[in-house]
């Protein structure tokens, strides 16, 4: 029977505890030790070979971790330095504390418990690296705006909101039917039935400038319920990760051709036209055109200098 062992991560995190644990409770069974932490004896003299090999810059006899597991019970004598908390450098707490934004920007308004324990651990950080300014990853989301959406799509109802379109920058009143929050190239997006537009669009979260419940609950007209949303065949002309992660393909080869399913044609051709020469757009025809006419005018431009 084969045996089963931990995955990376899990296995990262128990050695981690396993020291301190360890240098309190020397002596401790090694099967003992094994079912405070869940796993088999198996993993966890895995675990300890690890630990035996790790330690302090240096990595000779003398830095290397000194434990002993081999009669059965398990003992640790130099743990003393490695137990002290470490002092923290000014790119560790920076990447901390931009972590925490992550976490904050991902957990809904109404959990004020934990809002409050992550800006309590940012502001302990920041003083303690010396942080002149706070810091964010996410963009800046008014509170009102954040808590509209969060009760429309809690309650299924439309929302008024005024929203500044960067694509054509203008600012615009449009009633909308939220469905769901979406992630996309580290910018959070609503997805939803834009009335004014009688059709399905993505509006950025950061860009809704007001949002308002509205009282009476709204439907998405039937006629298009019933409508096909847009199919696109791409060509790969240079393979990139950049390029699976905005189209969503797992497996990309040059020359390759996919289909790429979308309500926008303008979400197609801001596509396109973000990937460069690495992809050429190859149907529908009508937004390859448009696709042609912005570059040549953006070529145009180059040669006005």
């Amino acid at each position: 029977m084969a045996k089963k062992f931990s995955a990376p991560l899990e296995r990262t995190a128990r050695l981690l505890d396993l020291v301190p644990y360890i240098n309190s409770h020397q002596g401790i069974s090694l099967k003992e030790l094994a079912e405070v932490f869940g796993v088999t004896p198996a993993q966890m003299t895995s675990d300890l070979t690890t630990l035996w090999m790790c330690g302090l810059p240096g990595y000779t006899p003398l830095e290397l971790m000194d434990l002993d597991f081999e009669s059965g019970f398990v003992t640790i004598n130099n743990a003393d330095t490695l137990s002290k908390p470490r002092a923290i450098s000014f790119d560790e707490g920076v990447a901390l504390i931009l972590g925490l934004d992550l976490m904050r920007s991902a957990i809904p308004s109404d959990r004020i418990d934990l809002l409050d324990k992550i800006n309590l651990l940012s502001q302990r950080l920041a003083n303690l690296i010396n942080l002149p300014s706070a810091l964010s990853v996410v963009s800046i989301v008014n509170n009102q705006v954040s808590a509209a959406i969060d009760e429309a799509l809690k309650t299924k109802m439309g929302l008024e909101i005024t929203y500044h379109a960067l694509y054509l920058d203008e600012v615009t009143t449009r009633t909308i039917l939220p469905i769901e929050i979406i992630h996309q190239d580290n910018q959070r997006y609503l997805s939803s039935y834009c009335y004014t537009a009688q059709d399905f669009r993505q509006f950025r979260i950061d860009r809704i400038q007001s949002a308002k419940v509205q009282t009476v609950q709204h439907e998405i007209p039937k006629s298009q319920h019933q409508k096909a949303s847009f199919v696109s065949t791409i060509k790969v002309l240079t393979p990139t990760r950049e390029i699976a992660e905005r189209f969503k393909q797992t497996e990309l080869s040059k020359d390759a051709e996919f289909e790429c399913e979308s309500f926008s044609l303008q979400w197609i051709e801001r596509s396109v036209l973000a990937s460069g020469s690495a992809v050429s757009l190859q149907s529908p025809p009508d937004v390859r055109k448009s696709i042609a006419r912005v570059a040549q005018s953006m070529l145009d431009r180059y040669k006005a200098r």
